[in-house]
Protein backbone atom coordinates (compact mmCIF):
# COMPACT_ATOMS: atom_id res chain seq x y z
CA UNK A 1 0.00 0.00 0.00
CA UNK A 2 2.55 2.33 0.76
CA UNK A 3 4.45 1.39 -2.53
CA UNK A 4 1.34 2.51 -4.11
CA UNK A 5 0.99 5.54 -2.76
CA UNK A 6 4.69 6.56 -3.16
CA UNK A 7 4.04 5.78 -7.06
CA UNK A 8 0.64 7.97 -7.15
CA UNK A 9 2.33 10.79 -5.56
CA UNK A 10 5.58 10.52 -7.80
CA UNK A 11 3.33 10.18 -10.92
CA UNK A 12 1.27 13.34 -9.97
CA UNK A 13 4.48 15.53 -9.09
CA UNK A 14 5.96 14.52 -12.47
CA UNK A 15 2.17 15.18 -14.46
CA UNK A 16 2.51 18.61 -12.59
CA UNK A 17 5.54 19.49 -14.22
CA UNK A 18 4.60 18.91 -17.63
CA UNK A 19 1.74 20.90 -16.83
CA UNK A 20 2.66 23.72 -15.37
CA UNK A 21 4.84 26.49 -17.59
CA UNK A 22 8.38 27.72 -16.91
CA UNK A 23 8.41 29.89 -14.32
CA UNK A 24 10.71 31.87 -16.23
CA UNK A 25 9.10 33.53 -18.75
CA UNK A 26 9.81 33.16 -22.36
CA UNK A 27 11.88 35.85 -24.17
CA UNK A 28 10.37 36.91 -27.78
CA UNK A 29 10.37 39.88 -29.94
CA UNK A 30 6.67 41.44 -31.24
CA UNK A 31 5.74 43.31 -34.62
CA UNK A 32 2.13 44.89 -34.69
CA UNK A 33 -0.92 43.80 -37.23
CA UNK A 34 -1.28 46.41 -39.76
CA UNK A 35 -4.16 47.69 -41.79
CA UNK A 36 -2.98 49.00 -45.30
CA UNK A 37 -3.91 49.22 -48.91
CA UNK A 38 -3.01 45.83 -50.40
CA UNK A 39 -1.87 46.08 -54.19
CA UNK A 40 -4.62 44.04 -56.16
CA UNK A 41 -3.07 41.52 -58.51
CA UNK A 42 -4.60 38.88 -60.81
CA UNK A 43 -3.28 35.73 -62.12
CA UNK A 44 -2.62 34.87 -65.87
CA UNK A 45 -1.38 31.91 -67.64
CA UNK A 46 1.16 32.58 -69.97
CA UNK A 47 3.59 31.08 -72.42
CA UNK A 48 7.14 32.34 -73.34
CA UNK A 49 8.16 33.53 -76.96
CA UNK A 50 11.39 34.08 -78.64
CA UNK A 51 11.29 38.05 -79.24
CA UNK A 52 13.22 37.69 -82.27
CA UNK A 53 13.39 34.20 -84.13
CA UNK A 54 14.50 34.19 -88.13
CA UNK A 55 14.74 31.03 -90.76
CA UNK A 56 17.93 32.36 -92.36
CA UNK A 57 18.64 32.35 -96.16
CA UNK A 58 21.38 32.53 -98.65
CA UNK A 59 20.97 35.30 -100.70
CA UNK A 60 22.11 33.26 -103.98
CA UNK A 61 21.84 30.10 -105.17
CA UNK A 62 25.01 28.01 -104.70
CA UNK A 63 27.37 25.27 -102.99
CA UNK A 64 28.26 25.58 -100.05
CA UNK A 65 31.84 26.04 -99.35
CA UNK A 66 31.51 25.80 -95.39
CA UNK A 67 28.89 25.79 -92.36
CA UNK A 68 30.68 28.00 -89.43
CA UNK A 69 27.83 27.01 -86.82
CA UNK A 70 26.47 23.99 -85.07
CA UNK A 71 22.73 23.49 -83.24
CA UNK A 72 23.00 25.38 -79.53
CA UNK A 73 25.77 27.39 -80.33
CA UNK A 74 25.20 31.13 -79.64
CA UNK A 75 26.36 33.87 -82.59
CA UNK A 76 26.53 37.06 -82.31
CA UNK A 77 24.95 39.80 -84.79
CA UNK A 78 27.78 39.58 -87.72
CA UNK A 79 28.80 36.41 -87.09
CA UNK A 80 29.47 33.93 -89.75
CA UNK A 81 26.78 31.47 -90.86
CA UNK A 82 27.84 30.00 -93.58
CA UNK A 83 30.06 30.77 -97.32
CA UNK A 84 29.22 29.65 -101.00
CA UNK A 85 31.44 28.37 -103.71
CA UNK A 86 32.86 32.31 -104.42
CA UNK A 87 35.53 31.27 -107.12
CA UNK A 88 33.79 33.21 -110.18
CA UNK A 89 32.40 35.69 -108.61
CA UNK A 90 35.95 36.37 -107.49
CA UNK A 91 36.96 36.11 -110.59
CA UNK A 92 34.49 38.63 -112.04
CA UNK A 93 35.34 41.25 -109.59
CA UNK A 94 38.80 40.95 -110.41
CA UNK A 95 37.79 41.09 -113.86
CA UNK A 96 35.36 44.31 -113.52
CA UNK A 97 38.11 46.13 -111.26
CA UNK A 98 41.07 45.99 -114.57
CA UNK A 99 37.84 47.16 -116.64
CA UNK A 100 38.03 49.86 -113.89
CA UNK A 101 41.81 50.67 -114.35
CA UNK A 102 41.45 50.93 -117.86
CA UNK A 103 38.82 53.23 -117.93
CA UNK A 104 40.66 55.60 -115.80
CA UNK A 105 43.68 55.15 -118.19
CA UNK A 106 41.62 56.31 -121.15
CA UNK A 107 39.88 59.29 -119.14
CA UNK A 108 43.28 60.39 -118.49
CA UNK A 109 44.55 60.09 -121.77
CA UNK A 110 41.35 61.98 -123.45
CA UNK A 111 41.53 64.19 -120.54
CA UNK A 112 45.33 64.94 -121.96
CA UNK A 113 44.30 65.50 -125.55
CA UNK A 114 41.13 67.94 -124.72
CA UNK A 115 44.12 69.92 -122.67
CA UNK A 116 46.45 69.98 -125.95
CA UNK A 117 43.88 70.88 -128.22
CA UNK A 118 42.88 73.62 -126.12
CA UNK A 119 46.21 75.21 -126.27
CA UNK A 120 46.44 74.65 -129.60
CA UNK A 121 43.13 76.61 -130.26
CA UNK A 122 43.87 79.44 -128.36
CA UNK A 123 47.09 79.79 -131.32
CA UNK A 124 44.35 79.07 -133.87
CA UNK A 125 46.33 76.15 -134.89
CA UNK A 126 44.07 73.45 -134.75
CA UNK A 127 40.29 73.80 -135.88
CA UNK A 128 37.45 74.13 -133.38
CA UNK A 129 35.86 70.89 -134.22
CA UNK A 130 38.77 68.42 -133.41
CA UNK A 131 38.64 70.39 -129.72
CA UNK A 132 35.04 69.52 -129.60
CA UNK A 133 35.68 65.76 -130.75
CA UNK A 134 38.17 66.36 -127.56
CA UNK A 135 35.88 67.68 -125.06
CA UNK A 136 33.21 64.87 -126.32
CA UNK A 137 35.84 61.93 -125.98
CA UNK A 138 36.91 63.37 -122.08
CA UNK A 139 33.13 63.13 -121.59
CA UNK A 140 32.46 60.25 -122.60
CA UNK A 141 35.58 58.69 -121.06
CA UNK A 142 34.64 60.18 -117.73
CA UNK A 143 31.26 58.49 -118.35
CA UNK A 144 32.90 54.93 -118.81
CA UNK A 145 34.30 55.53 -115.63
CA UNK A 146 31.10 55.52 -114.16
CA UNK A 147 29.68 52.73 -115.48
CA UNK A 148 32.71 50.77 -114.65
CA UNK A 149 32.61 51.61 -111.09
CA UNK A 150 29.02 51.10 -110.22
CA UNK A 151 29.81 47.19 -112.13
CA UNK A 152 32.40 46.67 -109.86
CA UNK A 153 30.05 48.12 -107.07
CA UNK A 154 27.23 45.12 -108.63
CA UNK A 155 30.12 42.20 -108.85
CA UNK A 156 31.31 43.21 -105.02
CA UNK A 157 27.90 43.06 -103.81
CA UNK A 158 27.37 39.91 -105.64
CA UNK A 159 30.49 38.60 -103.97
CA UNK A 160 29.42 39.41 -100.81
CA UNK A 161 26.04 37.61 -100.98
CA UNK A 162 28.32 34.76 -100.97
CA UNK A 163 28.54 35.11 -97.26
CA UNK A 164 25.65 34.40 -94.89
CA UNK A 165 26.19 36.13 -91.67
CA UNK A 166 23.73 36.98 -88.41
CA UNK A 167 21.31 39.17 -88.73
CA UNK A 168 21.27 39.47 -85.09
CA UNK A 169 22.67 37.87 -81.87
CA UNK A 170 20.78 34.25 -80.66
CA UNK A 171 20.47 30.81 -80.51
CA UNK A 172 21.08 28.40 -83.61
CA UNK A 173 18.09 26.37 -82.81
CA UNK A 174 18.00 24.49 -86.20
CA UNK A 175 21.08 23.72 -88.76
CA UNK A 176 19.38 22.17 -92.28
CA UNK A 177 22.21 22.34 -94.56
CA UNK A 178 25.84 20.94 -94.37
CA UNK A 179 29.24 21.77 -96.98
CA UNK A 180 29.01 20.50 -100.49
CA UNK A 181 25.11 20.69 -100.93
CA UNK A 182 23.42 22.71 -103.07
CA UNK A 183 21.57 25.31 -101.83
CA UNK A 184 18.51 27.81 -103.34
CA UNK A 185 18.51 31.32 -102.35
CA UNK A 186 15.13 31.17 -100.65
CA UNK A 187 15.64 28.04 -98.95
CA UNK A 188 16.12 27.81 -95.05
CA UNK A 189 19.05 27.18 -93.68
CA UNK A 190 19.82 28.18 -90.16
CA UNK A 191 17.20 29.08 -87.58
CA UNK A 192 17.78 31.73 -85.35
CA UNK A 193 16.70 32.63 -82.14
CA UNK A 194 17.33 35.78 -79.85
CA UNK A 195 17.06 34.79 -75.78
CA UNK A 196 18.86 37.60 -74.41
CA UNK A 197 14.97 39.21 -74.06
CA UNK A 198 11.83 37.04 -73.77
CA UNK A 199 8.56 38.43 -74.49
CA UNK A 200 6.09 36.61 -72.17
CA UNK A 201 2.20 35.97 -74.27
CA UNK A 202 -0.98 36.00 -72.06
CA UNK A 203 -4.54 36.57 -72.53
CA UNK A 204 -6.10 39.30 -70.21
CA UNK A 205 -9.96 39.15 -69.37
CA UNK A 206 -11.69 41.98 -70.44
CA UNK A 207 -12.89 43.17 -66.86
CA UNK A 208 -9.60 44.08 -65.87
CA UNK A 209 -8.59 45.87 -69.00
CA UNK A 210 -9.11 49.37 -68.07
CA UNK A 211 -7.34 48.62 -65.11
CA UNK A 212 -3.84 47.65 -67.02
CA UNK A 213 -1.39 51.04 -67.03
CA UNK A 214 2.04 50.79 -68.39
CA UNK A 215 3.59 51.53 -64.96
CA UNK A 216 2.06 48.68 -63.39
CA UNK A 217 4.70 45.99 -61.54
CA UNK A 218 4.59 42.28 -62.71
CA UNK A 219 5.73 39.09 -61.25
CA UNK A 220 6.24 35.96 -63.38
CA UNK A 221 6.74 32.43 -62.28
CA UNK A 222 7.96 29.31 -64.27
CA UNK A 223 7.44 26.14 -63.79
CA UNK A 224 10.41 24.78 -64.40
CA UNK A 225 12.18 27.10 -62.49
CA UNK A 226 10.52 26.49 -59.48
CA UNK A 227 10.77 28.62 -56.02
CA UNK A 228 12.13 32.13 -58.65
CA UNK A 229 10.24 34.82 -59.65
CA UNK A 230 10.66 37.63 -62.43
CA UNK A 231 10.05 41.11 -62.75
CA UNK A 232 8.39 41.67 -66.06
CA UNK A 233 7.90 44.98 -67.95
CA UNK A 234 4.92 45.58 -69.79
CA UNK A 235 5.39 45.75 -73.53
CA UNK A 236 2.11 46.60 -74.86
CA UNK A 237 -1.60 45.35 -75.12
CA UNK A 238 -3.46 44.18 -78.20
CA UNK A 239 -6.55 46.56 -78.48
CA UNK A 240 -7.96 44.25 -80.67
CA UNK A 241 -9.50 41.17 -78.31
CA UNK A 242 -11.17 37.64 -79.01
CA UNK A 243 -14.96 37.67 -79.74
CA UNK A 244 -15.26 34.54 -78.83
CA UNK A 245 -13.19 34.38 -75.00
CA UNK A 246 -13.58 38.22 -74.72
CA UNK A 247 -9.65 38.18 -74.08
CA UNK A 248 -6.92 40.68 -75.04
CA UNK A 249 -3.47 39.69 -75.68
CA UNK A 250 -1.01 41.05 -73.12
CA UNK A 251 2.50 41.32 -74.11
CA UNK A 252 5.34 41.25 -71.32
CA UNK A 253 8.91 41.44 -71.73
CA UNK A 254 11.84 39.68 -69.45
CA UNK A 255 15.57 40.16 -69.33
CA UNK A 256 17.57 36.68 -70.08
CA UNK A 257 20.71 36.92 -70.43
CA UNK A 258 21.56 33.61 -68.57
CA UNK A 259 18.90 31.71 -71.53
CA UNK A 260 17.42 30.26 -68.74
CA UNK A 261 14.07 31.09 -70.22
CA UNK A 262 13.51 29.25 -73.57
CA UNK A 263 10.21 29.78 -75.67
CA UNK A 264 7.46 27.56 -74.98
CA UNK A 265 7.94 27.44 -71.56
CA UNK A 266 4.60 28.16 -69.28
CA UNK A 267 4.54 30.58 -67.30
CA UNK A 268 2.07 32.23 -64.02
CA UNK A 269 1.91 36.07 -63.93
CA UNK A 270 0.35 38.01 -61.31
CA UNK A 271 -0.11 41.75 -62.43
CA UNK A 272 -0.50 44.76 -60.61
CA UNK A 273 -4.07 46.69 -61.04
CA UNK A 274 -4.78 50.32 -61.02
CA UNK A 275 -7.74 51.93 -59.20
CA UNK A 276 -9.02 52.08 -55.75
CA UNK A 277 -7.90 49.62 -53.48
CA UNK A 278 -9.46 48.28 -49.99
CA UNK A 279 -7.55 47.85 -46.85
CA UNK A 280 -6.72 44.76 -45.18
CA UNK A 281 -5.35 43.21 -42.30
CA UNK A 282 -1.19 42.60 -42.59
CA UNK A 283 1.25 40.83 -40.76
CA UNK A 284 4.96 40.04 -41.23
CA UNK A 285 5.43 36.67 -42.69
CA UNK A 286 7.38 35.38 -39.91
CA UNK A 287 4.68 35.51 -37.24
CA UNK A 288 2.69 33.06 -38.72
CA UNK A 289 3.09 29.35 -37.31
CA UNK A 290 2.78 26.26 -39.61
CA UNK A 291 1.21 23.93 -37.78
CA UNK A 292 1.24 20.22 -38.64
CA UNK A 293 -2.11 19.39 -39.97
CA UNK A 294 -1.93 22.51 -42.25
CA UNK A 295 -3.48 25.18 -40.44
CA UNK A 296 -1.72 28.59 -39.69
CA UNK A 297 -1.71 30.05 -36.05
CA UNK A 298 -0.22 33.67 -34.81
CA UNK A 299 0.30 34.03 -31.26
CA UNK A 300 -1.41 37.63 -29.78
CA UNK A 301 0.60 38.95 -27.07
CA UNK A 302 -1.97 39.96 -24.17
CA UNK A 303 -1.63 41.99 -21.35
CA UNK A 304 -0.44 45.65 -20.16
CA UNK A 305 2.24 44.98 -18.01
CA UNK A 306 5.33 42.06 -18.02
CA UNK A 307 5.24 39.36 -17.81
CA UNK A 308 2.82 39.51 -20.65
CA UNK A 309 0.70 36.13 -21.69
CA UNK A 310 0.64 34.64 -25.38
CA UNK A 311 -2.92 33.33 -26.92
CA UNK A 312 -3.23 31.16 -29.37
CA UNK A 313 -4.92 32.77 -32.63
CA UNK A 314 -6.35 31.03 -35.89
CA UNK A 315 -5.57 32.97 -39.38
CA UNK A 316 -6.36 32.23 -42.58
CA UNK A 317 -3.89 33.91 -44.82
CA UNK A 318 -4.44 35.51 -48.45
CA UNK A 319 -2.03 37.85 -50.84
CA UNK A 320 1.41 38.46 -50.38
CA UNK A 321 2.83 42.13 -50.54
CA UNK A 322 6.67 42.38 -49.80
CA UNK A 323 7.06 40.82 -46.65
CA UNK A 324 3.32 41.11 -45.47
CA UNK A 325 1.00 38.41 -45.70
CA UNK A 326 -2.86 39.31 -45.99
CA UNK A 327 -4.86 37.86 -43.03
CA UNK A 328 -8.10 36.90 -44.55
CA UNK A 329 -10.26 35.51 -41.71
CA UNK A 330 -9.43 36.35 -38.10
CA UNK A 331 -9.89 37.86 -34.23
CA UNK A 332 -7.03 39.76 -35.25
CA UNK A 333 -7.30 44.15 -35.03
CA UNK A 334 -4.74 46.35 -35.92
CA UNK A 335 -2.64 47.27 -33.41
CA UNK A 336 -2.76 43.38 -31.85
CA UNK A 337 0.92 42.62 -31.04
CA UNK A 338 1.69 38.97 -32.17
CA UNK A 339 5.27 37.12 -31.78
CA UNK A 340 7.96 37.70 -34.36
CA UNK A 341 10.65 35.54 -32.95
CA UNK A 342 10.24 32.81 -30.14
CA UNK A 343 7.08 31.51 -31.53
CA UNK A 344 8.08 27.83 -32.35
CA UNK A 345 7.33 26.50 -28.94
CA UNK A 346 5.17 28.51 -27.00
CA UNK A 347 2.04 26.84 -25.16
CA UNK A 348 -1.09 28.60 -24.43
CA UNK A 349 -1.30 31.75 -21.41
CA UNK A 350 2.80 30.75 -21.14
CA UNK A 351 4.10 34.43 -19.80
CA UNK A 352 6.79 35.80 -22.19
CA UNK A 353 8.93 38.89 -22.06
CA UNK A 354 9.07 41.37 -25.02
CA UNK A 355 12.94 41.67 -26.11
CA UNK A 356 14.05 43.83 -28.64
CA UNK A 357 14.62 42.61 -32.37
CA UNK A 358 17.76 42.67 -33.89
Amino acid sequence: MMKLSVLIIGFLCITHAIAAPPKKPGLVTVAEVVEQNMREEIPLSGTAEALQESQLSPRLSGVVKAVFVEEGKRVEAGEKILSLDSVIAKLDVASARAGLDEAIARHREAVRQKNEYQSLRRNKAVAASLLASAVADEEIAHASIAKQRAEVERLEELLSRHLLTAPFSGIVAEKNVETGQWVKAESGVVKLVALDRIRIRASLPQRFYSRIKPDLKTRIQFDSLPGEEFTGKLASMVAVGNRNTRTFPLLLLLDNTENRIAPGMSARIFIELSGEQQPSIMLPRDAIVLKADGSRVVWRVTGSDEPFKVKQVSVVTGRTQDNLVEILDSSLSAGDRVVLLGNENLRPGQSVKIGKAD
